[in-house]
């Protein structure tokens, strides 16, 4: 009776520990599957074109600065030089959020990858597994956040610049002929 008892209590703290792995583990594919999703995002999203335009736009602000000559300045024109110039200066954080995405992509495979075989073969504090998965949850929500962030900015810098960068270029062309 004690060995049927015995057998039963194990039988059941495994199938338990079975239960919990296997959520855990799915938890972890969806988590992989969250960085698939990011990275993909990232791929489409090049910024080299967007990284072109800061310095395009960085001379077109130059060529205002040095040439416009006026006691005032038409208040359009003012608000126009502040989007444009609140879109280049968004253009280096932008370059930074994606390298830091970049990287933070590759390291958190690595931990996943790693959580995913202890847990398959039973390997550190077992009882810390959940603590785990959920830590590293958090961090492929900060990625999201990071991605999505990245996303809206690039946004609207692209929507500024298309906007405003052909008009104020001509401007900026249009003091230069002036001066002359």
């Amino acid at each position: 009776m004690k060995f049927l008892f015995v057998a039963l209590l194990a039988f059941s703290l495994f199938s338990c520990s079975d239960i919990s792995k296997s959520t855990q583990l799915e938890r972890i594919s969806a988590m992989e599957q969250s960085l698939d999703s990011i990275q993909t995002v990232l791929d489409k999203e090049r910024i080299d074109t967007v990284l072109n335009w800061s310095l395009s736009a960085y001379n077109v602000e130059k060529r205002i600065k040095e040439n416009y000559v006026a006691d005032t300045i038409d208040l359009v024109l003012g608000k126009k030089m502040d989007s444009y110039k609140i879109m280049r200066r968004s253009i280096d954080p932008m370059g930074k959020a994606m390298n830091a995405t970049k990287k933070g992509i590759v390291e958190e495979r690595e931990k996943l990858t790693s959580l995913k075989k202890d847990i398959e073969n039973g390997d550190g504090d077992r009882n810390k597994y959940d603590e785990y998965v959920l830590f590293e949850e958090q961090k492929v929500a900060q990625l999201r956040t990071l991605i999505t962030d990245f996303t809206e900015t690039k946004s609207r810098a692209v929507k500024t610049y298309n906007e405003l960068h052909a008009e104020l270029s001509a401007f900026s062309y249009s003091l230069l002929k002036k001066k002359k």
